[in-house]
Formats: structure tokens, sequence, C-alpha cells
């Protein structure tokens, strides 16, 4: 498999793999998936399996999608992934592939210039008959996709499938996709977030983390029109950092703006360093729990 893109680099013909720990890292991943196949005019076909249908839509629609819309005029569907690839109680690669090939030509024939899927693998992680023709059917996928204007990422859960499993799955890809990563280890994760865009903190945060901490508001200064910092996910800031992040609000210009979400904890730390008294900083606190 390449180096993982992101996901505005895929292209029709690209079957990429996202493999995952972080759940509300991946829906982010998938949002921006989808937003970029509606806003191209594609056809979007979300195969869910770890959130149902309609959980699956409350999500993209919190990240800005016009998911009601997109659903009611048929540029968008979201369905289980069971649907797809069991439908029969088996997992039959030949008839899951006849399946998808019938789908990429159903959106042609409907005038859209392409179709997207989002597939979540987790029912693989389910005593079905058949799974044995798993990787058999991935390869087959890459070979339908090539010869099609159509795009697909399939999602691994780590925390559900083997290292060996994991590692066949990314084998068999043509590519991979993941979030821009500036730090990530056991304690911090610093990547970039498509929606809202800015920048996703989880973990620890402390003196440590401050180089790949400036590199990405730096960043996102650079790219983002309104700065959006996604401190949700974080459980501790030290002063070193909070004093980072307050700086980088301070210093915005031209009607910038910066919106920090955090926990209670995180909070107070920004607050008690000034943090309410930054005209271009709008602080969220979200309990966790």
């Amino acid at each position: 498999m390449a180096q993982p893109a992101t996901v505005d680099e895929l292209e029709p013909g690209d079957h990429a793999c996202l493999t995952f720990t972080d759940a509300d890292e991946r829906l982010d991943i998938v949002a921006a998936f989808v937003r970029d196949g509606l806003d191209r005019g594609d056809k979007v076909v979300c195969l869910t399996d770890t959130l149902d249908p309609d959980h699956l839509s409350n999500e993209l629609s919190e990240r800005g999608l016009p998911v009601e819309s997109s659903i009611c005029s048929g540029q968008l569907e979201v369905v289980p992934s069971v649907s797809a690839y069991v439908a029969g109680g088996t997992f039959d690669a030949a008839e899951v592939i006849r399946g998808l090939r019938a789908r990429i030509d159903g959106a042609l024939a409907e005038g859209y210039p392409g179709l997207r899927i989002s597939s979540d693998m987790v029912w693989a992680l389910r005593p079905v008959s058949g799974l044995e023709q798993l990787l058999t059917f991935e390869v087959q996928f890459n070979e339908l996709l090539a010869s099609r204007p159509a795009i697909a990422v399939c999602q691994y859960d780590r925390a559900g499938f083997d290292a060996v499993s994991l590692a066949g799955a990314s084998a068999v890809h043509g590519r991979g996709v993941a979030a821009v990563t500036y730090h990530s280890d056991a304690v911090l994760r610093i990547c970039r977030q498509h929606i809202p865009p800015g920048v996703r903190i989880a973990g620890e945060l402390d003196y440590r983390g401050l180089d790949p901490l400036t590199r990405a508001l730096s960043e996102a200064v650079r790219l983002d029109s309104h700065l959006f910092l996604n401190l949700a996910p974080l459980s501790f800031i030290d002063v070193a950092a909070a004093g980072v992040v307050l700086q980088t609000a301070y210093g915005l210009v031209g009607g910038k703006l910066m919106t920090v979400v955090c926990q209670s904890t995180v909070g107070k730390v920004l607050r008690a360093l000034g943090g309410d008294e930054i005209a271009a900083l709008k602080l969220v606190v979200r309990d966790v729990g």
C-alpha cells in the first residue's frame, strides 16, 4: 500500500484503507469523504455497521453535511453494511462484487459522474460464513474500482481486528487514507481535523508536545479562516501548552477567530491564564460522561 493520503487526494479508481483507533477521528474522515463527494456531484453510499444508519446520519449532520436533503434527493444513501456484504447470511465475494458493480453502474445511469463508497468493515468481526474470501474480495474490488469512476474507503477498527488481518487488509488496498498527523504516541495525538477544519488533540499535552502543537496551530492559521481547536479528547494540558494556544489566538489578525472545545479541566487552565479576555477566542466547555 502506498503512503497514506488525505481524503481530498483520493481520485476515481482509488480503493483506500483506513485503520483507526479513535472513533471520532474515523467519523471526521468519513464526513470529509462524504462531503467531498456531495460537493463534486457524485452519488455517495455509506455502508455502516458500528453505528446504525440513523446514528451515522446524525453524526454527519452534526459535522455540517446536508444529510436529510441529500438522502431525499437520492444523492446519499446510508445503509447497513450487511445489506451489501451478507444479505443472504453468507459472505460470497463474487456476489458482493456483482452487487457493488451494479451500484456503480446504477449511479452512472442516474446521471452521476461517479460513486463514492464508505465501507465500515466491523461486520467482518462476527462469525460469518465465507469470511475466508475477504482478502480475495478486496483484491477483486481493487480491479472493479480501477475500471470505473468510483472511490471506496474501507474502515478497519484496530481495537477489533488482529495485527495479521490489519496487515493483510492494508496490503491489498491500493491506498491508505489518514488524517495529517503532527504527533502520535501512546500519550498524545495531534492531527488535522477535516470538519470543521482545524486541529484535534487527544490525550495529555505538556511542554514536551510544544513543537508539534506549534506546527499544527501555525498550519491552521495559514489554512483556516476560522480556527477550530478540538481539545474535547484532551484530559490534561499544562501551562506551557495552554500558553501556546492562547498566544496563537491573541496573535490572530484580519478578523480571524478561534473556537476551542474542551473539557472543564482544560478550560480551567485556559481561563486561569486569561482565555476569556482574548477577543478572538471562544471557549466552549463540554464535560465528558
